[in-house]
């Protein structure tokens, strides 16, 4: 019996079947990739087909970094610097409540205007406002009659209503009060992450059923929530907000920056924004 002979068949059979696996291999992930990404294009296709009305999405790849806020008490040690106060402090030091002895005229259009805001940004950084160059103009609902202004850290809004200013309007669109709370100074922590686009976060909302047939998807804005809260300190997360509207009402979604999980805990909300016709 030649068992040299043999020995080279065997060899031969051995490399073919080996070069058929690797191909089999290689083709399946080729069929796998297209696929998801077949799939990917699809969830876009899917909401369109259902007529929900999506924003632009950005392309631009966020890294953005957890911040921490030092928890004091800043308004009981600063209501002093207050030119006519008339406001009242919450016993654990959190908000502070103001009636504004001269109300702020807005104009009469439904929607703010860019003169609405300039208005309140004077106001804001004015010595009628406790930290007031942190916070910047968020959201406005005419159905609640109000306006957020929310502070800013690492250039981002805190939009979990921890650190923010309410604006309370009556119906002649004039501001009567304000409610204001404050996390406190705000410091970067550690290296800056990569976050979800805002399209994933879009679809992961669609794929967990948060998004109805004939609802309207607004621009998702990248902000901060609160993670975590210490006696001393409070860690905040970045967190894709998204405001969807359907049969007139608008509901708030967020989504997790960094993991791709729907943020389901209570939050202080903030309340359902209108776009303002200023922006």
């Amino acid at each position: 019996m030649d068992f040299k002979r043999i020995q080279i068949i065997f060899i031969i059979t051995f490399l073919f079947l080996n070069t058929f696996l690797i191909f089999t291999y290689l083709d399946k992930n080729k069929n796998y990739y297209t696929s998801s990404s077949n799939q990917l294009i699809d969830f876009i296709e899917e909401m369109e087909n259902e007529n929900i009305r999506l924003p632009n999405f950005s392309k631009t790849e966020n890294k953005v970094p957890y911040v921490q806020a030092e928890i004091n008490s800043l308004f009981e040690d600063n209501i002093d610097k207050l030119k006519n106060h008339s406001g009242t402090i919450e016993k654990d030091g959190s908000l502070y409540m103001s009636l504004l002895s001269n109300p702020l005229a807005l104009s009469e259009e439904e929607e703010l205007t860019k003169e609405d805001i300039k208005l309140l940004d004077e106001f804001v950084i004015s010595d009628q406002v406790l930290f007031g160059k942190q916070y910047s103009y968020f959201s406005y609902s005419s159905t609640e009659q109000k306006i957020i202004y929310t502070q800013l850290a690492n250039n981002i809004p805190i939009a979990d209503g921890t650190s923010q200013i309410v604006f309370h309007l009556n119906n002649k669109k004039e501001v009567i009060s304000y409610d204001q709370t404050y996390a406190g100074p705000v410091t970067v922590q550690g290296d800056s992450r990569k976050l979800i686009t805002d399209k994933n976060a879009v679809e992961i909302l669609y794929q967990n059923d948060e998004i109805q047939a004939n609802a309207t998807v607004r621009k998702p804005k990248l902000t901060y929530s609160k993670t975590l809260s210490l006696q001393k300190l409070s860690m905040y997360a970045p967190v894709w907000y998204i405001e969807i509207v359907n049969s007139g009402s608008t509901e708030i979604e967020r989504v997790d920056a960094l993991s791709g999980s729907i943020i389901r805990t209570p939050t202080s909300e903030t309340p359902a924004a209108e776009e303002s016709a200023a922006q």
